[in-house]
């Protein structure tokens, strides 16, 4: 067997976090490589951004 020499995720923009209005509440939207994400607690978005933020900086294939 060979060794894979892609990577599972590519990401072509960095992620984004920002608080939106949703159902007539302020909530935090993720976005990454267009998966979008909504989390009403602060901790729950803030963990999803740094962990997509992570792979996006791991990422070879993304221009530092």
């Amino acid at each position: 067997m060979g060794t894979a020499k892609h990577r599972a995720y590519s990401f072509e923009m960095k992620p984004t976090i920002e608080q939106v209005e949703k159902d007539g509440k302020l909530i935090w939207k993720v976005e990454a490589c267009g998966l979008v994400r909504y989390h009403q607690q602060d901790w729950q978005a803030r963990w999803l951004y740094n962990y997509l933020t992570r792979l996006y900086n791991c990422d070879e294939t993304n221009p530092q």
